[in-house]
């Protein structure tokens, strides 16, 4: 399997589903997600189809510009990302066409990336699922991002703990 299709199968499956009560689009169905919005059910969309079918429809779909962000990683809230939620603004942003990937955004770790969100759980899911719903809703296909919270030293999070790092580790004959 290739590595784009690796990650599309990432994203297919991640299991983000919002509150069809709290969502401001109405591409939630019984069953399935009109993540590109167009009013019927695509065959990357249908969950019951097997997934190698699924991700080539998906591909075919896909422009240059969305292959290539679902190859990147976008740095979180006071990395890269400098808006703790979803501005007008993502809609001329590089990650415009969706993104594979936000490493640590809002997990108030590292000079400056303190946040409301990364003290208090509640919030912090809240927060988010908001980014997640702006990936899924506002993108041309809706392929939702991946988050991540990990690095050499454990979880990358405000409260948690982190190891000595392996790169001192070594062979050193």
């Amino acid at each position: 399997m290739k590595i784009t299709q690796c990650v599309v199968l990432l994203c297919l499956f991640l299991n983000f589903i919002p509150n069809p009560q709290t969502t401001k689009k109405d591409i939630y169905h019984s069953g399935w997600i009109d993540l590109n919005k167009n009013g019927r059910m695509d065959v990357y969309e249908n969950p019951k189809i097997d997934i190698e079918t699924r991700i080539t429809d998906l591909l075919s779909q896909m422009t240059l510009e969305e292959k290539t962000c679902q190859t990147a990683t976008l740095y979180g809230y006071n990395r890269v990302l400098k808006d703790e939620l979803p501005t007008p603004d993502w809609k001329n942003q590089i990650w415009k066409d969706g993104i594979a990937n936000i490493d640590e955004h809002l997990n108030g770790w590292g000079a400056g990336a303190k946040s409301i969100y990364a003290t208090d759980i509640e919030k912090h899911v809240w927060a988010m699922n908001e980014v997640q719903r702006f990936f899924i809703e506002e993108t041309r296909l809706g392929i939702p991002v991946d988050f991540t919270n990990e690095g050499l030293r454990g979880v990358a999070f405000q409260t948690s703990t982190s190891f000595p790092s392996e790169l001192g580790v070594g062979d050193r004959a």
